[in-house]
């Protein structure tokens, strides 16, 4: 029967809350009159589109050192703190003069009334003003019926516990500004200025205090460093300013007649009110005993938890130093192996330079001696005169005399003398290894059909020289014809290497 003391204030809760669940349905309705295809193409497309709240989230990724400070900065205007509830209205008012009663006291920005029920709502611009508004016209009579003017019920509050001591007014406003836009975020502190873990965050709209609610729920919002989630919840209204005034009580009602009959009194030893006194004030000791042990309880559980979670956070540190070093260790011993492997690789393209340079000098090699060999023989087939020609082509062109040759040669090369070629076809002496010197058009001697090596003319037909200078055995036997006929040629070729 306790409930009938407030007569008149509890319907006005249960009215404004009905009015606060009328106004968001209507909203949604009209959110809701999108064409159908429209929405289901919303629908489709919120998987492919980014999380606003985890877009806003990078912003405040850290650290959160250099907030601006909210000292000197006007307070907003037009919020849910501004909003009156207007109670006992007569049903004979009309919008104009409803808004006409409030606008003496500042600017208003949101007007709605309900006739047949007799109530309606106001937004003023500041706080001030509605306080004013409140105070002036809370109580006065409007054709015969006295109003009630209170502040409305904020839909859009909430609670924020379990807060680090280290968050700010200015932290826990851009922390709770991602799920929408924040009229007001105040840490609540004790007489000594500490904080007491607890906070009240207000939005403009009911639909941001909702989402805020829904992901601190399902998830864990961390706000500093430490793991030490946010818990929200719905702010629970309470008056602490106005109180409950006498006015506020029906003179008529039986039971506020029976508890005023007697007045404050203090009670006498051994009295039926002294025993069931000193019941009620053990029951509430015992209560109070409970509740201090709970709180010892909770306060023992919040040091251990914070003691592992230091703990924790420091092995938790030391595991990602460690992961850090044996990945620096792999990538250390990556490159260790890739600069061996590209090591290897040069000694084999080395290796392989130095086989092709050795292949291309015996090539050179094996060129020179097929050279030499070629003009050992050449030698050997043009005879002793070539010797002279040789030592006057040096001699022109300031070479080495590979030394004379002997007329030996003219025979077997294999028998030949040590002075000129050996038995394996080198050169010997001081020229030893040496190709012979190549000689020009104009140093060679002049040949003809009639033109003999030795000196003595040949016969017509190209054979030897007869006569006395036949019997001397001085002259090798000439090569065949076939070489003769060859020699311009050959010295044509000589000359091209030569140059």
């Amino acid at each position: 029967m306790a409930e009938n003391n407030n007569i008149k204030v509890e319907p006005y809760n249960n009215e404004e809350i009905n009015q606060d669940n009328r106004m968001d349905r209507r909203r949604d309705n009209r959110q809701d009159r999108r064409p159908q295809q429209g929405r289901n193409q919303m629908n489709d497309n919120q998987w492919s589109r980014k999380d606003p709240v985890k877009e806003k989230l990078e912003m405040l990724s850290g650290p959160t050192t250099n907030l601006v400070s909210k000292d000197g900065v006007s307070a907003k205007k037009f919020t849910g703190r501004c909003r009156l509830f207007v109670g006992n209205l007569p049903s004979s008012i009309t919008d104009e003069e409803f808004r006409k009663m409030f606008e003496q006291f500042g600017e208003i920005a949101e007007v709605f009334l309900h006739k047949q029920k007799g109530f309606g709502f106001v937004k003023l611009d500041t706080r001030q003003n509605a306080e004013n508004a409140k105070a002036a016209l809370d109580f006065t009579m409007k054709d015969g019926k006295q109003l009630r003017v209170r502040f409305a019920t904020h839909g859009a509050a909430l609670k924020v516990k379990n807060l680090s001591p280290w968050v700010s007014n200015e932290l826990l406003e851009a922390a709770f500004a991602v799920f929408g836009d924040v009229e007001r975020a105040v840490v609540i502190v004790d007489d000594r200025g500490r904080p007491v873990g607890e906070a009240i965050v207000e939005y403009s709209r009911k639909q941001s205090a909702q989402l805020a609610i829904k992901r601190c729920t399902e998830g864990c919002y961390l706000l500093t460093s430490s793991p030490r989630p946010v818990v929200v919840e719905p702010l629970e209204q309470r008056d602490e300013e106005d109180g409950l005034p006498e006015k506020n009580f029906q003179k008529s009602n039986k039971q506020y007649l029976k508890e005023r009959e007697i007045g404050p009194r203090l009670t006498e030893p051994g009295t039926f009110e002294h025993e069931f006194s000193n019941r009620w004030k053990k029951l509430y000791e015992l209560e109070q005993q409970k509740r201090d042990h709970l709180e010892k309880e909770i306060e023992e559980g919040r040091r251990q938890l914070d003691e592992q979670m230091e703990y924790a956070i420091y092995e938790h540190e030391a595991n990602l130093l460690r992961e850090r070093l044996r990945h620096m260790e792999e990538q250390s011993s990556l490159i260790q192996r890739e600069r061996e492997l590209r090591r290897e690789e040069e000694m084999r393209r080395e290796e392989a330079r130095r086989a092709r340079e050795m292949l291309l000098r015996q090539q050179q090699e094996e060129i020179l001696r097929n050279d030499m060999r070629r003009r050992q023989e050449e030698n050997m087939m043009m005879g002793p005169g070539y010797g002279e020609m040789m030592d006057r082509d040096a001699n022109l062109h300031g070479m080495p005399n590979p030394g004379p040759i002997s007329p030996s040669m003219s025979g077997d090369p294999m028998t030949s003398s040590a002075s000129g070629y050996g038995p394996n076809g080198m050169m010997q002496g001081p020229g030893m290894g040496m190709p012979p010197p190549r000689q020009s058009r104009f140093d060679q001697p002049p040949m003809g059909a009639t033109y003999s090596p030795g000196g003595d003319p040949m016969n017509e037909m190209g054979g030897p020289p007869t006569g006395p200078g036949a019997q001397r055995g001085m002259h090798p036997p000439m090569p065949p014809r076939e070489m003769m006929e060859n020699m311009e040629e050959y010295g044509m070729e000589a000359k091209r290497r030569r140059y």
